[in-house]
Parts: C-alpha cells; structure tokens; sequence
C-alpha cells in the first residue's frame, strides 16, 4: 500500500519504472553482499543505504536532464524497498527466480490496484464526505483478520475430495 502511495505522487507509469529500476539494482546489491555472509541486520543496513545512494543519484541524473520523474523518487519507502528486496532474494535462493519475480510482480499488481483505488475521484469524495466509512473498512479489516475458516480457494482446490463443483452442488 505504501508503494501505492508513492505511485500516487510519481504518477503509475513513472513510479513502475522507479520501482523496478530500485529493485533490480538492490537485488544486486544483496546478491553481492550474499557473497559476504553478512549478519541479517548489517545486511539489511548495507541494501538501505544502498537504495539511498541509488534514489539520490537517480534523482540526480533524471534532475541533470530536465525530467521531473526522477525527483519524485524520494517518496518511495526505503525500508519497504529494502524488506521487498530482501523477500525477493531470499525466495530467488529457496524457491526460484521465477518464484522470486512472480511474488514481485504481485507486489507491484497490489501496489497498482492500490493506487488505481487512491486515486479514484468517487472514493476520494465518499471517504472525504462521510469519513466514518473508514469505521465500516476497519471492522471488514478486522473480521478478515479473524476469520480462520477455509479460503474460497481451498474450498475451489480440494472441490474433489468433497464431492462437489465449488458450487455446493
């Protein structure tokens, strides 16, 4: 969500490129560190200030070319980007690469969606003229968190061992 919001001020487009471009070059970086065996905290601490290094010079170099995209780069959660990359890495070392981008993927499709519904000029004007809605979305919040019954895509996934279409036929 927050990467939503940072979309919001750099514009989707703008802030997809950003996005990407970020964390390719801390994957990179974490890649390289790997070969460290860092501890988890200083390791973490090196890809921060390396994302901070990168947001600074990309800013740089985008404000050097006369493009206002670069500048809104420092809207970007740096510890967001940093828990991101060290998500991606470890599941490209566990899992897969392709595991690593599809969660990555994921993320940036939220982040989108996030954004789509930010900026959406009917719900901006619902939840600005009657702002206790947001009461009703955290209750909804709250029942989910609660909620410890089975998903309506396990109940989609094992339809076979009930003897069921997913319908309740």
């Amino acid at each position: 969500i927050l990467i939503g919001i940072a979309f919001r001020e750099t514009a989707l487009l703008n802030g997809l490129i950003l996005f990407t471009m970020l964390v390719g070059l801390g994957l990179a970086m974490r890649f390289y560190l790997e070969k460290l065996r860092l501890l988890l905290v200083p390791r973490l601490a090196v890809v921060l200030i390396f994302i901070v290094i990168c947001m600074a010079v990309i800013a740089q170099v985008f404000n050097s070319a006369n493009m206002r995209m670069g500048l809104s780069i420092s809207l970007f959660p740096m510890v967001i980007l940093t828990m991101t990359i060290e998500r991606m890495s470890i599941m490209w070392e566990e899992y897969s690469p392709t595991d690593a981008i599809k969660a990555g993927a994921g993320s940036l499709l939220v982040a989108s969606l996030a954004y789509l519904v930010m900026t959406n000029t009917h719900i901006e004007y619902i939840l600005f003229n009657f702002p206790e809605l947001l009461l009703v979305l955290m209750a909804a919040c709250l029942l989910m968190g609660k909620y410890t019954g089975m998903r309506l895509s396990e109940v989609w996934r094992f339809r076979e061992l009930a003897g069921t279409d997913g319908a309740g036929k």
